[in-house]
């Protein structure tokens, strides 16, 4: 379960994945799309309608009141067309504290295909989730799991005026509509189309408690968030021969924020209840819009295999108009009311600002057979964060008082870039695929929290430099007829070049520490064993220490996790053609560990904003029945 906000991230049912590709450091330009590329992509490939009429149950059952149906049917191919529905529903409480997640799924699939040279894939997805969020440790807390790892928020309402630490406080409710296409049209056998749009409407609602050093300034906020996104994706592609093949294409993207937020409404703990006490942020935010035409050309020529291209990108942010200054207690908690009956903030509203960015790749790789190849390859990814907006809104009296506007800021931000270069090898021996792999990362305008000399103030901007090497090692095959393994093994040293000024007298002592939740060394291990319909399947996941703060002052103990998963095959069960039942374990040893570390690259823990600290999942056990008709 997300803590994050936005109901996007839980909108696909596993059943309905073909397959999933993720795309780590190389991005070819046509992959090379969204908001953001700098972690990667996970490109999720749906399932299409099969050609066959059929059914599929799934139900499972598990650890903390943990239950999941779902249910899928097939049309079958009827002349040129195919459909498939599903239906899907999941509760199950908090596994530490009170709280629950609720998600309720449904999809459709339409599929046309009249000829060879036609075909049109069309989905829709509606989900709604909501849930409570957990609690957060800090690093006092986050170094005693023995008393602190169930720790959560409060189960019942506080009596204490100021007091925002209760569960109900803390969760999220969205719902989410998606409708998405994959038009490919073949005019003759060397000639391509593709069109692939998409539109998604995410609404709802996420609170969280917001504590100060002086009690009576905390708050309860609403994060309300009623947003659209929409594009499209195009290409064509010719064939040349097998040593040329060209691809020309255009990705348009227009996003609503967040981010930034624009209506967060906040309310005061009083005798258990909240007491509405007007707007963090209240802003009118215009559309972020990205363009982007895109060239490749890629073949064979005898034992090499190569690619190449660019995409030239126009990422242009929206406009903000913010009017929060001017609200209290008795602006209207409706939002198109706030904002006709506020006065505009000049300090803290910006123009649109637009990047120009140029995004090559080039892959290039030797076959010296069929299963032994080696290569190189090179991409650059981007991205934005939006923390400058938010922070000026919460600092706006330091800010003013040394006559800062925001968009004086706001003109000298840069998109930060990451130039990632890939040497690898891919080879098979008596079965096994053995890659191992070497990288390196070149970060520009990497955003950290500086001391501006000029205007003698802190704030986040787009100025650091940071660099990333390492390795990575896949293994994967069958051992014997009856026991298949896989292992993956990774080191990673990702750190800033420089230090940066932290006050007008002092700068920071980080050049070369590890950035913060960014583990050296991870690793995971499983092995498949078969006995006649019975599969064993045991594993192991192994994360090192990490930091929680640049300094590395905040050390966070290495953790392992067992786990192991049964299933039968069984035959004929209810009258289905095939039933699978699944008993899974996890974390086997109960293991007590940080999962997850919530900071900024460059947090202090010395500055007063350090970070904080989520809890892994403790032991779960999992029951499921598959049956296919």
């Amino acid at each position: 379960t997300s803590s994050n906000p936005g109901g996007g991230k839980l909108m696909l049912d596993m059943e309905n994945v073909f397959s999933i590709d993720l795309y780590k450091g190389y991005l070819s330009v046509d992959k090379n799309l969204g908001f953001s590329s700098l972690i990667g992509k996970v490109d999720m490939n749906i399932l299409q309608p099969s050609n066959k009429m059929q059914t599929t149950i799934s139900q499972s059952f598990g650890s903390d009141g943990f239950a999941r149906s779902f249910i899928r049917f097939d049309s079958g191919k009827i002349d040129d067309i195919s459909l498939f529905g599903s239906l899907s529903t999941l509760s199950n409480e908090k596994t530490k504290g009170d709280g629950e997640q609720k998600r309720y799924n449904g999809m459709a699939g339409f599929s046309y295909e009249p000829n060879q040279s036609f075909k049109a894939d069309f989905y829709a997805i509606k989900n709604s989730d909501e849930h409570h969020n957990y609690y957060n440790l800090n690093y006092a807390q986050a170094s005693d799991l023995g008393n602190f790892f169930n720790k959560d928020f409060a189960t019942t309402k506080p009596t204490t005026n100021g007091d925002v630490n209760y569960y109900d406080w803390n969760k999220q409710d969205f719902d989410t509509t998606t409708f998405l296409a994959d038009i490919l049209f073949k005019p003759t056998n060397s000639d391509t189309i593709t069109i692939k749009p998409y539109h998604k409407q995410d609404e709802g609602g996420y609170w969280f408690s917001k504590t100060n050093s002086d009690s009576s300034k905390n708050r309860v906020i609403n994060w309300e968030i009623d947003h659209d996104l929409f594009g499209a994706v195009s290409s064509y592609e010719h064939k040349f021969s097998q040593e040329l093949k060209s691809k020309i294409g255009y990705w348009y993207h227009k996003q609503l924020p967040p981010g930034p937020p624009s209506e967060q409404t906040k309310y005061k703990s009083q005798n258990g209840s909240l007491v509405y006490d007007g707007y963090a942020i209240l802003s009118k935010n215009d559309y972020h819009v990205i363009q982007a035409p895109f060239v490749e050309v890629s073949g064979e020529v005898d034992k090499i295999n190569y690619s190449m291209g660019t995409q030239y990108q126009t990422f242009k942010l929206g406009s903000i108009k913010s009017y929060t200054s001017n609200t209290n207690s008795n602006t209207s908690s409706d939002y198109d009311t706030a904002i006709a009956n506020s006065a505009l903030d000049p300090w803290a509203s910006v123009d649109t600002k637009t990047f120009k960015t140029f995004l090559p790749s080039l892959y290039l790789g030797y076959s010296f057979s069929s299963e032994d190849v080696i290569y190189i390859d090179y991409s650059r990814s981007y991205g934005f964060d939006v923390n400058l907006f938010p922070t000026y809104s919460s600092n706006r009296v330091s800010f003013v008082a040394k006559s800062v506007k925001l968009q004086d800021l706001w003109d000298d931000l840069e998109l930060e870039t990451s130039d990632n270069i890939d040497l690898g090898t891919k080879t098979v021996i008596g079965g096994v695929t053995i890659n191992p792999t070497l990288f390196v990362s070149f970060i520009k305008n990497k955003q950290a929290n500086i001391y501006d000399t000029f205007y003698g103030i802190n704030y986040p901007a787009n100025v650091g430099e940071a660099f990333g090497y390492g390795s990575e090692l896949s293994a994967s095959g069958a051992l014997r007829d009856d026991l298949e393994f896989l292992l993956g093994l990774s080191y990673n040293k990702y750190a800033f070049t420089q230090n940066f000024q932290s006050s007008s007298t002092a700068s920071t002592d980080i050049k070369g520490n590890q950035l913060p939740d960014a583990p050296e060394f991870m690793a995971k291990a499983a092995l498949s064993y078969y006995l006649n319909k019975w599969t064993f399947t045991p594993s192991l996941r192994y994360t090192s220490s990490r930091y929680g703060d640049v300094a590395n002052t905040q050390k966070i103990d290495a953790f392992t996790l067992v786990d192991l998963d049964i299933s039968y095959k069984a035959p004929l069960f209810l009258g289905s053609k095939s039933t699978i039942f699944r008993a899974t374990a996890t974390n086997l040893t109960n293991e007590k560990y940080i999962s997850t570390i919530v900071s900024a690259d460059n947090v202090l823990a010395a500055d007063g904003t350090s970070s904080t600290y989520q809890t892994g999942a403790p032991f779960g056990l999992f029951l499921s029945a598959t049956l296919k008709y």
